[in-house]
């Protein structure tokens, strides 16, 4: 039986890597491509569409991070938020910031792929995740820690995977470092990847108009 925990930490996650980051990224793309179209009320769309990522990244983390079992059980992982309420409101703020400015930059460089080279943006996204399921294999850490056998269980290992790199790369999901999740090594590799990729994208996009102002606003961030 799954707990009610752990289903909220699924449906999140689902939330995330279905909806939220999916819709960031199209959003970007549509305004990249058709900005009069799209007008200056899409920025402020594709900001609240940042901020709900950036917030449900973090209130991941953060329920799992002062989850009590969890913190009993793993305290090498869970238990860097402090149990000042303070400490707690200002580590959730910060989380939800650097979660957000990570979407929006990740989402940028893959939107502008998109928008000169879709092709080249399916090679780097599929390339991306075929490293990573390689490497999982090499360690022999593959197969997610459920009780599926056979068939069942590799394609439910490959679903969430792939999950996994998603979200992390999209949202900086500090959970994800987990040693059954991504892993710390994976994990610090997709983050500074993540942060390389939008510059990479940027050589590649084709509006000189918007270059500009664009790299200004990635150095700042």
């Amino acid at each position: 039986m799954v707990d009610t925990f752990t289903e909220m930490m699924v449906n999140k996650c689902s939330e995330l890597g279905c909806e939220s980051i999916p819709g960031g990224v199209l959003q970007i793309y549509v305004w990249l491509v058709n900005p009069e179209d799209a007008g200056s009320f899409a920025l402020v769309s594709i900001l609240i569409s940042t901020i709900t990522t950036g917030y449900t990244s973090a209130m991941i983390s953060f329920d799992m991070d002062v989850d009590v079992r969890l913190r009993k059980g793993h305290p090498q992982i869970y238990g860097f938020i402090s149990d000042d309420n303070g400490l707690r409101g200002r580590c959730f703020a910060l989380m939800t910031l650097i979660s957000t400015l990570h979407n929006l930059s990740r989402s940028l460089g893959c939107a502008m792929l998109a928008a000169t080279a879709k092709k080249l943006l399916l090679a780097f996204f599929g390339g991306e995740i075929l490293l990573l399921l390689l490497f999982k294999l090499a360690r022999g850490d593959f197969l997610v820690h459920w009780r599926i056998e056979g068939a069942a269980g590799v394609f439910a290992s490959l679903v969430v995977r792939v999950a996994e790199k998603i979200i992390a790369d999209f949202s900086g999901c500090l959970m994800l470092r987990h040693p059954v999740l991504l892993g710390g090594m994976a994990f610090s590799l997709s983050m500074l990847w993540a942060q390389i990729f939008p510059f990479v994208a940027l050589v590649f996009f084709e509006d000189d108009g918007n270059k500009e102002a664009i790299t200004i606003f990635l150095a700042c961030r």
